[in-house]
């Protein structure tokens, strides 16, 4: 199964983003039977040097609201707003990024940046239902409503049917959106009728969260909210994640650092 993730490289956190991606590559190859995929916007430089030595495909791309990102940020004040959130806005064209890869597969997984995998995904995705996409919950591990997209599996055959409604409606919407979570919620609001969500479940081992406390049956780790880069700055520079650092976070954070050592050390 083709494994896609999104980085820019203009973004602010780039540096520590590509230490994200070197870790979730890492335990991938380490765990699973994933073909990394990375859909990117930027130069080559030492990080593609490692992801091309680790035969990680890189796909070219910019994001198709590029353009209104760096309009709205001029709006906002806000010159890093564009390379912060078009990385993640790539996400909603993988059904087209899909067909120039040639590969025919009618399901991939897409995950954000800051996970890292510590089992084999790919059985239980491949029989997982996924009519349109599969989500598990966002910040509370029951509540399906409200999902989070930072793992995704994806029919990109049903979604590429739906792909031009859906950019209209990202582009028609977009400072909207900011006001829940960007495309993610572009997600949760285009992809519902008046019986509710559209999307299938996935279970929340498949994207499980730090703060949720520890799970040995837990298949991906999210980093969702704090990353492993922030530790040291929560009180500092993000005290409004400092309530997502209970839980296994600390722990997680230290395996995390265990791993990354390995991902660099694996090529050298």
């Amino acid at each position: 199964m083709q494994w896609y993730f999104a980085l820019t490289e203009d973004s602010t956190a780039f540096r520590q983003y590509a230490e994200m991606v070197m870790v979730a590559v890492h335990t991938a190859q380490k765990h699973t039977g994933l073909e990394p995929h990375c859909i990117y916007d930027g130069t080559e430089n030492d990080f593609t040097a490692w992801l091309r030595k680790r035969n990680v495909r890189i796909i070219p791309h910019r994001s198709f609201v590029r353009d209104a990102l760096e309009e709205l940020g001029r709006q906002k004040q806000n010159p890093h707003l564009a390379a912060a959130l078009s990385g993640a806005f790539s996400r909603i064209e993988l059904p087209d990024i899909v067909v120039h890869t040639g590969s025919g597969n009618d399901r991939v997984l897409y995950t954000d940046c800051d996970v890292m995998f510590l089992g084999d995904v790919v059985p239980e995705l491949a029989a997982n239902p996924c009519r349109q996409f599969a989500v598990a919950p966002e910040s509370v591990r029951d509540d399906y409503v409200n999902m989070n997209t930072g793992v995704m599996l994806m029919n990109v055959d049903r979604l590429r049917e739906s792909l031009p409604e859906l950019r209209e409606y990202v582009a028609n919407n977009l400072a909207a959106l900011e006001a829940e979570s960007w495309d993610e919620a572009a997600y949760r609001w285009f992809y519902r009728d008046e019986n509710g969500p559209l999307w299938d479940r996935l279970r929340p081992e498949l994207n499980w969260k730090p703060y949720w406390g520890e799970n040995a049956d837990a298949k991906i780790i999210h980093f969702h909210g704090p990353k492993p880069y922030q530790r040291e700055y929560i009180d500092s520079h993000w005290p409004e994640l400092k309530e997502h650092t209970r839980g296994a976070y600390l722990t997680e954070v230290q395996r995390w650092q265990g791993l990354l050592e390995e991902a660099k050390h694996s090529c050298s």
